[in-house]
């Protein structure tokens, strides 16, 4: 009986997790209207600046900071500092992985993009 309780509990736990892990304290379609609130608009065509840079840390706030956190430093995310290879950011954000969701159907291919070079650029 104690470990069917103990399976119960960790299991509830680690929907917890799971579930939490992309909110940004919103509900599951969140995500879904991102595209409406990025400030996509503001791109003044700079290199190093702009849109590009603005819709990616907006991505990221919206979707990434919970687990991540506001910096990229970690939380029940891992620390995302140091990630400089944009393809493999967008592979991992596309497709998820261990309890990381896919964004996938969530995040269109440009948001995927940008979130991933924010995040490669160093959260800059």
């Amino acid at each position: 009986m104690r470990r069917v309780l103990t399976a119960m509990v960790c299991a509830a736990l680690l929907a917890l997790v799971v579930a939490a892990c992309g909110s940004s304290g919103g509900s599951a379609e969140t995500p879904a209207s991102t595209p409406a609130t990025t400030p996509a608009a503001t791109d003044t065509g700079a290199p190093g600046g702009g849109g590009a840079t603005n819709e990616g840390a907006a991505v990221f706030t919206s979707n990434c900071a919970g687990c991540h956190g506001t910096d990229g430093s970690g939380g029940s995310g891992p620390d995302l500092r140091g990630k400089d290879d944009v393809d493999k950011v967008v592979a991992q954000v596309t497709n998820g992985g261990a309890t990381m969701p896919a964004f996938e159907g969530q995040l269109s291919a440009a948001e995927i993009q940008s979130v991933a070079e924010y995040v490669a650029n160093g959260f800059k």
